[in-house]
């Protein structure tokens, strides 16, 4: 990392956040200019314990981000393609603001460490028996689309 005169170095999120990475999709409400459904979907590894706080930082920034951007009535964050053992950061990804409706799509990489991360570490139930959470991309949105 090069450093200028005036003390300051040159960062990057993708070094900071260990490359996790971020795409937008977003789908328009009743043909309008408005966006229904923003999709904020990642790919990488969040690091593991306290490792993983800037990671979860970025991850929870751009969702932010996102949210301001588009202005969606409804969010859908896949994490399906991110590795996740465990870090109790990660739950704050999905503190989404109140008047939006969200729904979030789990992979294999991270299912079971979203299950016990949100149910607790004993537990036998799996997340995507709760309303919210999905591994299937599909069924996430059409649950979306049916919300009001």
């Amino acid at each position: 990392m090069q450093q200028n005169n005036k003390g300051f170095k040159k960062v990057t999120l993708e070094e900071e956040c260990n490359g996790m990475r971020c795409e937008y999709e977003t789908t328009s409400y009743q043909n309008s200019y408005m966006t229904d459904i923003l999709l904020v979907r990642f790919n990488g590894e969040y690091r593991p314990g306290s490792m993983g706080k800037p990671d979860l930082g970025y991850m929870a920034g751009m969702v932010k981000l996102g949210i301001n951007v588009w202005d969606p009535f409804k969010v859908a964050i896949d994490i399906q393609n991110v590795t996740y053992e465990w870090g109790d950061d990660m739950e704050l990804l999905f503190d989404a603001p109140d008047h939006l409706k969200t729904v979030v799509i789990v992979g294999e990489n991270n299912r079971r460490a979203i299950s016990t991360l949100m149910l607790g570490i004993d537990t036998e139930e799996d997340i995507v028996d709760n309303k919210f959470f999905f591994d299937d991309f599909e069924a996430a949105i059409e649950k979306l689309k049916k919300m009001k």
